[in-house]
């Protein structure tokens, strides 16, 4: 048996998917915390044990810096809010929600404006522009740069509605 300390990647149905340096390990998560009420988290910082006959097994959750629990995340830098001009509106009361709480828990809140090339996006950008909340919007290839650079080195989520654009975002 060879321990590992590493981040969760992924969490399917009592499966975590832990990286490891160069190497990914499906895991799950010991009974006791099952008993303590604690459920592992993507970003979790976890110590495993890598068993050649049996499962692998997450033994120890590490202490969070932060965690939210919609998008069900921890230890994250940047919290990638994504909206879109139309299809669905932008539900300004959502957005203000989720900075506030990013800025509470010490998250670093980014509005990135997705389908712009539909309909105008200037009553986003005017409704942010003073607050402080960095707002990027997806109208070149300047700004998907502008993303890439904010998110280097750092654990970013996005979250958003059904439909605004994460997955086309992140492919």
């Amino acid at each position: 048996m060879e321990k590992y300390k590493g981040i969760i990647t992924k969490g399917i149905g009592g499966f975590y998917y832990v990286e490891v340096a160069n190497a990914t390990y499906e895991c799950k998560a010991r009974g006791i915390f099952r008993k303590n009420r604690i459920s592992p988290l993507v970003g979790d910082t976890v110590e495993i044990s890598v068993n050649d006959n049996a499962e692998n097994t997450i033994d120890v959750i590490c202490e969070r810096k932060n965690f939210l629990n919609r998008p069900p995340v921890s230890n994250i830098d940047n919290l990638i809010i994504v909206v879109s001009t139309v299809e669905p509106r932008p539900n300004f009361f959502v957005i203000d929600k989720l900075i506030a709480t990013a800025e509470y828990k010490n998250i670093e809140p980014y509005v990135v404006v997705s389908k712009t090339d539909l309909f105008s996006y200037d009553e986003i950008v005017n409704v942010y522009k003073d607050s402080g909340v960095t707002v990027i919007t997806l109208d070149n290839a300047d700004s998907i740069q502008t993303l890439k650079g904010i998110m280097k080195g750092k654990i970013s989520a996005f979250t958003g509605n059904s439909g605004v654009g994460k997955t086309t975002l992140l492919n």
